[in-house]
């Protein structure tokens, strides 16, 4: 059943209208973190590689890896993998995981010379189709969200405080944060 969708002539092309369609959804909808996802997939897997095929359409191979598509993964993977680690949102720690899957199949298949090509495919193809499912149901909740509780921060970046600690930008010094009776943001929603 996976190979069939693997082979699937019209796979390539269904990916791309869905990643379009998600992808504008996010620009226009979306928080800061749904359009630093939607922008990184579209400039790297939708309109880097047409500009490549368009300006080099020779194929580089490396051993049994594509440099040209090991390398976008891996500008992805750091792009996603950033974005998570300051996004106010879990489902981006999710995409950025799948990503590393992705770069992992090519480190494989460098490293491994007899890699299975469906194996190699699975790894590389089915993580993309998870990344666009996580981002129309990460948008999808910040839309939800959003009209619940109204606006909310996108990201969890904090500014210094050299007096209030590390974690100052946060409204929480370290002894509030040991404190056991501190009131939070979450007791109001209860």
């Amino acid at each position: 059943m996976i190979v069939d969708l693997l082979t699937w002539e019209f796979r390539v092309a269904l990916q791309d209208y869905v990643a379009w369609a998600i992808g504008i959804a996010a620009l226009l909808w979306g928080g800061g973190p749904e359009r630093a996802v939607a922008i990184t997939w579209l400039l790297l897997f939708e309109l880097a590689p047409g500009a490549y095929e368009y300006i080099d359409s020779e194929e580089h191979f490396e051993g049994q890896v594509d440099v040209f598509f090991a390398t976008i993964d891996g500008l992805a993977a750091a792009a996603w993998i950033t974005i998570a680690l300051y996004a106010n949102r879990n489902y981006t720690l999710w995409i950025a995981a799948m990503q590393v899957l992705a770069v992992s199949a090519h480190l494989a298949s460098a490293i491994a010379e007899p890699i299975s090509p469906t194996g190699y495919a699975v790894m590389v193809v089915a993580p993309s189709w998870m990344q666009l499912l996580l981002l129309s149901i990460g948008l999808s909740r910040h839309l939800l969200r959003k009209r619940k509780f109204g606006q909310y921060r996108d990201w969890r970046i904090s500014k210094f405080d050299p007096d209030g600690g590390l974690l100052s930008g946060y409204g929480v010094s370290i002894a509030e944060m040991l404190s056991a009776n501190r009131s939070t943001w979450r007791d109001g929603l209860k």
